[in-house]
Formats: C-alpha cells, sequence, structure tokens
C-alpha cells in the first residue's frame, strides 16, 4: 500500500538532487566563464566599418574577460544568415553576434525568417549607431533636398538612387521618404555604400544613400553634394546639412550596432559581457575609428535595447506593409 507514495517520494528525491546538481553546475560556469575564447559571429564582409569596428571592440574586450574574441564572418541575407547561426548555438557565452536593428525589426517582418527576435535574443549592449544621407555628384542640378523632390514629382520614376541592399534601412527610409513626399524614384541595390557612391561618381544612377564615413570624404573632396541626412542627428563635420526631421518627416532611419546571444545565456555571463564591452568603449584605437568613420558611439544596455527595438517593431511592421515591402 505504501510503494506508490514511496516511489513518488524517491522520484521528488532525484528531481531535488538533479536541480541542485544543475544550478551548482551553472553557478560554477559563470563564475569560471570565460575559460577558453569567444567568438562573436556577424553578417557582413571583412573590412566593412561594421566588420572593423566589432573586430576593434572585440579586442578591447579582452583585456577584462582574459580570453581572445575572434570575430568570424557569415555574410548574406541581410544579416540572418549570422544571426540563425548565433541563435542556434549553445547559450553557454562562447558564441556571441553583432548585428543591426534590421535584423530584429525588419527581417522577421518581410520575410520568414528561422528565428523569432522576441523569443531567442539576449540582448547584451549596443556600441554604435548608424548614420545615413543623400548625396548627388558635385556637378548635379539638384542643390536641396526640396530640388530633388521637386524633380521626382515632374519625372516620375526618372530620378535613381544606389543604396547599400534592399529591404535595409536606408532603402525603407528613402521609400517612406517617396510615400510622404507622394513622388516616385527608382531604388538601385548595390552590396553596399561604397558602391552606391561610386555608381552615383560614374553618373550611373542620380544620388548615393550611404553612410557618412562613405559620403564625408568625397564631400570634403568636392566631388560630392550633401543634400540631406536622413538619420536623427546632424554630423560634426558638415552641421549646415539639415537632417529629414528637419524637413518635417518623423521617420528617419534609425540603426544601432549591438552585441547578443541565444536564449539561455545565463544572466551572470550576460552581465559580465556587457560590463566587459561597455568598458572596451573607453579604448582609445575603438573612439579613433568612430572618428574616422565619423559616427556616433551609442551604448545601451541589453535591457535598454530591448525595450527599445521592441518598442519600434510594430511601427516598421505597418511601414513595411504601407511601402509593399512584406513578401507574401
Amino acid at each position: 500500500m505504501n510503494k506508490p507514495r514511496g516511489l513518488a517520494s524517491t522520484l521528488l528525491l532525484m528531481l531535488i538532487v538533479l536541480a541542485t546538481a544543475f544550478w551548482a553546475t551553472e553557478s560554477s560556469s559563470s563564475e569560471t566563464y570565460p575559460n577558453r575564447p569567444i567568438t562573436v559571429v556577424l553578417g557582413t564582409a571583412p573590412g566593412s566599418m561594421m566588420d572593423n569596428l566589432t573586430r576593434v571592440i572585440s579586442k578591447a574586450a579582452e583585456k577584462e574577460l582574459g580570453q581572445p574574441v575572434i570575430v568570424e564572418n557569415r555574410a548574406g541575407a541581410g544579416g540572418v544568415i549570422a544571426k540563425t547561426y548565433v541563435l542556434k548555438s549553445k547559450p553557454d557565452g562562447y558564441t556571441l553576434g553583432s548585428t543591426v536593428t534590421n535584423t530584429y525589426i525588419v527581417q522577421p517582418q518581410m520575410r520568414k525568417v528561422p528565428y523569432d527576435p522576441f523569443r531567442d535574443v539576449v540582448d547584451i549592449m549596443t556600441f554604435a549607431e548608424y548614420n545615413d544621407g543623400i548625396a548627388v555628384k558635385a556637378d548635379a542640378p539638384w542643390n536641396s533636398f526640396e530640388d530633388v523632390v521637386a524633380y521626382a514629382k515632374a519625372n516620375p520614376g526618372k530620378f535613381t538612387y544606389g543604396h547599400p541592399g534592399y529591404g535595409m534601412m536606408p532603402h525603407i527610409t528613402m521609400e517612406h521618404i517617396a510615400m510622404k513626399e507622394g513622388i516616385k524614384w527608382q531604388q538601385v541595390p548595390f552590396k553596399n555604400g561604397p558602391e552606391a557612391v561610386n555608381a552615383t561618381l560614374g553618373g550611373h544612377v542620380n544620388a548615393a544613400v550611404a553612410g557618412s564615413s562613405d559620403l564625408i570624404p568625397q564631400v570634403q573632396a568636392g566631388k560630392l553634394k550633401l543634400l540631406v541626412i536622413i538619420s536623427g542627428s546632424r554630423w560634426s563635420a558638415v552641421p549646415k546639412v539639415p537632417t529629414i526631421v528637419d524637413k518635417g518627416h518623423d521617420f528617419y532611419l534609425l540603426s544601432y550596432v549591438g552585441i547578443y546571444g541565444p536564449k539561455g545565456l545565463p544572466e551572470p555571463i550576460r552581465q559580465k559581457l556587457e560590463t566587459a564591452f561597455k568598458n572596451a568603449m573607453k579604448d582609445r584605437t575603438f573612439q579613433d575609428m568612430l572618428k574616422q568613420y565619423t559616427i556616433d558611439e551609442a551604448y545601451m544596455s541589453g535591457k535598454e535595447y530591448s525595450e527599445k527595438w521592441k518598442a519600434l517593431y510594430a511601427p516598421m511592421g505597418k511601414t513595411l506593409n504601407a511601402l509593399g515591402l512584406v513578401e507574401k
């Protein structure tokens, strides 16, 4: 008569022992972390701005972590390939990712992806913010944003702009501008910003939509005219150039670069990584590279960044649907 009760007691005791052993192991691994090299995976090609920034901040983080931090490139599909790889990895803190906001709020709503950003991602921190602008050749007939809009209205579909990838934030921001202004222009995707700039200088497209690091050297050399910044803030190198917000638009390019890991990443390890990468932002080489690329550092904790992109998710979905960019 007492066998079932005895069996239940034994099973309960076994579960308690197993749980205790699990948490003890978890605590031990967190305390000794890291004890081997860490890999940071990103979805851009070697030599890109994001690649270089990630490599420099990862190198600086080694000083506090006490282990090598190796950067690995898995380019393709707008960062989805790299993000999927990271999120399918073991959540032990040895495989992390570096990515942009696009992979949270755009790609999962444009097309089917193998991850759920709400369920599968553990944010660690952000360290930089992208900024983009619209530039034309120095001898082009347009001298302001208003000139381009007027031309596009008078010549639907004739104004062409090059940008670094279909479905990326520069492309989406440009199409939102067109929707609000009631104009049509032609988008031409390239692999990156420098290709769009070269196409503009060569007369293959009317304008380049690219980052400050790609545009400012050509502007300073007198080869391009920067008409408007499609990010939220003016650039210190060209303080007189207005932003799209100055022109009455409430939608602008917003893209942070951050470090993340897969779900299940222990909080003590996440906190240790957050602190290490935050402190790495003080590194002189990292600060010099930000100045070289004329972009701003943008620190947010993992919690702050999660709240930020989650608040942007639904509005971005409405924008993508309105622009007809959602794949059926």
